[in-house]
């Protein structure tokens, strides 16, 4: 859809600003693809933190004799570890490659519990294969079944590590906020420097000659609703309104600050005034 607006708007002062100044530079910053946007990023690691919880409960509630809230205390505990924590490794990883952090020490750490988490997940679902069947004895279905548990969460972690370190770019948003500062700097000289022009731009002596030029268009505007007055009203009313009309001009004389005196009109020179016309 064509946009017929102005490039720019105009305040109560007079002054010109531009609404969508940080526009364009927002747009060369803005992913090519839908998938790595915080938006599709948020809601996809969303759903790996979501599969990993039930995938634990699964795990603690067969094993676990706890209350409902410890349960679900462990198992926030090991999608934190498995998840969450991945999430942040990813963002640390990404500050270490473009070169804006060096604590590898901390990459290592978050790592590892990542991966502890889902030794964990891993050991237990096979020390407890057996819970899962009737009589205790493991077969193929029951391996396949803890096979797949142990995987999921790897496969979930991973994925949120890799989303975290794709969509995360602090070195972009780093430029971005500082080409949006110089944007707003730039434009704040532009408006200085315009105030600036019209200062040294103003003269008095234009502005008295365009009050004169008023004044005298108003006379005439006066004078003009006069005769169309005398017109209609008739020959009765001559010296009261030629009365008014020079108490209008006087007036308007002592609004524009000029001291030329204006003679009362009499009927004869309303009357020669007419008849000219």
């Amino acid at each position: 859809m064509r946009d017929n607006g102005f490039a720019v708007k105009m305040n109560r002062g007079g002054e010109l600003l531009q609404e969508d100044l940080h526009k364009h530079t927002k747009a060369k910053y803005q992913p090519d693809s839908l998938f790595l946007r915080n938006t599709a990023a948020y809601l996809l690691m969303a759903v790996c933190i979501v599969i990993d919880l039930a995938t634990f409960r699964s795990l603690f509630v067969r094993i676990s004799y706890d209350t409902p809230f410890m349960i679900l205390l462990q198992v926030a505990g090991l999608a934190f570890g498995a998840d969450v924590v991945a999430v942040y490794a990813g963002i640390v990883a990404k500050q270490i490659r473009q070169g804006l952090s060096r604590e590898k020490e901390t990459l290592y750490i978050l790592l590892g519990v990542t991966f502890f988490s889902l030794a964990v997940n891993g050991i237990l679902r096979y020390a407890t294969m057996s819970l899962s069947t009737v009589g205790g004895v493991v077969d193929a279905e029951t391996i396949a079944q803890t096979i797949f548990a142990v995987v999921i969460p790897l496969i979930t972690s991973v994925g949120n590590f890799a989303i975290s370190y794709k969509t995360y770019d602090p070195l972009g948003q780093k430029m971005c906020r500082e080409e949006m500062a110089l944007e707003e700097i730039k434009d704040y000289c532009r408006r200085l420097e315009s105030i600036q022009a019209e200062c040294e731009d103003f003269n008095g002596e234009r502005i008295l000659e365009m009050d004169r030029q008023h004044l005298a268009n108003a006379k005439k505007e006066v004078v003009n609703d006069a005769l169309i007055l005398y017109a209609d009203l008739g020959k009765s009313r001559y010296d009261e309104l030629f009365e008014r009309l020079s108490r209008e001009l006087e007036a308007l004389e002592k609004t524009c600050g000029e001291h030329n005196e204006i003679k009362p009109l009499n009927s004869k020179q309303v009357v020669n005034i007419s008849e000219a016309a």
